[in-house]
């Protein structure tokens, strides 16, 4: 997303512009994701009535973000806002529809400035007809869905069998669908369709994209950099150019950096498997600024036999769902963001030296609730011959099945139990914030919570995963990578290959895609306000 944005700005404008993609597809990381895009104070969400000021949206980024340097500064945050939705609505001249979730809120929406809903946006549904012979070159590990969804929608499928209303309203997405299916259109949602709608506008303005073409290194010479080397077609060439634009995601797969700088491998990474972290460093060669190389976009993660990665969402929140340590306590909200929820399971990890935790549920559970792709009331036998799901008549053997001592699961299981019982988790706040409660289950007095008693139980082995990395090159507020704190000429940088303007947090659903687009957008406006060439 954020090297399309780029490309497209700087192509607009009449510059020459190549984009090299490792891969044999595109789209990379973006494709893959849920698409959303988090853009506070967008004038899409005015359009639907909602209210959201410039101050706001810089209050809640200082308040939940903080200031830790260069990357999340003031300036930063304020260049955030305002290329965001320049971006976005400039992309929206050129036919890119934006949907907004007008009921998906922040993730700290209690925060001074935090809303309950609207800043994170979807990009309209894209036929994939429409990129012609690009059609096929789309990476096809997007998030699969049975029919196009938009994020705010998405929040209706874990409840479709608890609340009418929200039956109802997955009943009209299946309808919304038929038309497309009858007339044999294949329309894109999530990333796909932002990924495509990029492309597509991109190519409209003659960039030219190489795919299945490795970066290996830049051409710095003289405190400059003036191009770079690839691999195409098994020969290596050397492409000269007054500027260059670092869009090439972060390090998720590479075993080697994240033990270095995360104490963990890859094996839990639901990421790009292309992001291998090769510009990161060959950056780190050139003594390029980096920052945040030790954190991560992380989240509750479980591991099918096969390696398959379900990254757990609403699993966690609705009730009759507990998260437990290897000794049987809970050590967090299961339903917070799932950047604090692993990073309390990171912070087990590391300190007691626990590889997984293990998501407990009951019957009700898995009676009304779908778990990542399975659905409700049923529960595939591969999945249990194969460990991934336990299941036990009672809590005692479950504790026996995990090998957690059996007395402290019991406790646990009782303490929570009376929390249900007074309506209100007084450990951890488990469904005091309007983000736990949107994917909880409002049929209940708090959406959150729900006993552990009836049996059958079931325990779902989970990890410290991530989406992808978070940190990298650090950048100012025209996506120039520093050295020493000074801009180092030709070099720009956007996405997870930099340290993100996020900080060590995520705002909302969209604080991964927001800012590659906003800063790759910066950068291409950056370099044609310099009158400058543009690679990409």
């Amino acid at each position: 997303a954020g090297g399309l944005t780029a490309a497209f700005k700087a192509a607009k404008n009449g510059l020459k512009v190549l984009v090299v993609e490792k891969r044999h597809q595109f789209g990379g990381s973006s494709a893959m994701s849920g698409g959303t895009v988090w853009a506070p104070n967008s004038k899409f969400s005015k359009e639907m009535g909602l209210h959201d000021s410039f101050e706001e949206a810089l209050t809640y980024m200082e308040s939940c973000i903080g200031n830790e340097g260069v990357w999340c500064s003031h300036e930063r945050k304020i260049a955030y806002i305002t290329n965001i939705n320049e971006a976005m609505e400039e992309l929206e001249d050129e036919g890119v529809g934006w949907v907004p979730a007008k009921y998906y809120p922040d993730y700290y929406p209690e925060l001074p400035g935090g809303k309950n809903g609207g800043r994170s946006i979807d990009a309209s549904f894209f036929e994939k007809k429409k990129l012609g012979e690009w059609a096929d070159k789309l990476h096809d590990m997007g998030i699969p869905t049975p029919f196009p969804l938009h994020s705010g929608e998405v929040g209706h499928l874990p409840k479709m069998l608890r609340r009418s209303s929200d039956f109802i309203a997955v009943t009209k997405l299946v309808f919304r669908a038929v038309p497309w299916m009858i007339t044999g259109k294949k329309f894109l949602s999530n990333g796909q369709t932002l990924a495509a709608h990029l492309m597509y506008t991109a190519l409209k303005y003659n960039v030219t994209v190489w795919l299945d073409c490795a970066f290996t290194d830049f051409i710095y010479e003289e405190n400059e950099v003036k191009g770079i080397k690839v691999i195409k077609e098994g020969m290596e060439q050397v492409i000269s150019s007054s500027t260059v634009i670092v869009a090439a995601g972060g390090f998720s797969h590479n075993e080697q950096m994240r033990k270095s700088y995360h104490g963990i491998g890859t094996k839990w990474s639901s990421a790009n498997p292309q992001n291998t972290g090769d510009a990161i460093q060959k950056g780190i060669e050139l003594g390029a600024d980096m920052a945040l190389l030790d954190d991560a976009w992380w989240g509750p993660a479980a591991v099918r036999k096969d390696g398959t990665r379900m990254f757990l969402l609403s699993e966690r929140s609705v009730p009759h769902s507990i998260i437990v340590d290897q000794d049987g306590y809970r050590f967090f909200n299961e339903s917070e963001s799932y950047v604090d929820a692993g990073h309390a399971m990171l912070e087990r990890y590391h300190n007691k030296q626990e590889k997984h935790s293990w998501l407990i549920l009951e019957s009700r559970h898995r009676n009304r609730f779908m778990i990542n792709d399975i659905m409700p009331m049923i529960t595939p036998k591969e999945l249990l011959e194969e460990g991934f799901i336990l299941k036990a008549k009672s809590i005692e053997e479950l504790a026996k099945l995990c090998n957690i001592p059996i007395e402290n699961l019991k406790s646990t299981v009782k303490r929570f139990n009376s929390f249900v019982d007074g309506g209100q988790d007084l450990d951890f706040g488990r469904g005091n914030s309007k983000y736990d409660n949107y994917y909880g289950d409002p049929t209940y007095s708090n959406p959150n919570l729900g006993k552990i008693e009836k049996p059958p139980f079931y325990a779902i082995k989970i990890y410290p995963g991530d989406l992808g990395t978070k940190g990298g090159f650090v950048t100012n507020i025209h996506g120039q990578v520093l050295k020493n704190n000074e801009p180092i000429k030709g070099l720009y940088a956007t996405g997870n290959s930099t340290a993100s303007v996020m900080g060590r947090t995520y705002p909302g659903a969209g604080s991964t895609l927001g800012p590659t687009m906003a800063f790759g957008y910066a950068a291409a406006k950056h370099i044609v306000n310099s009158n400058m060439k543009v690679f990409s």
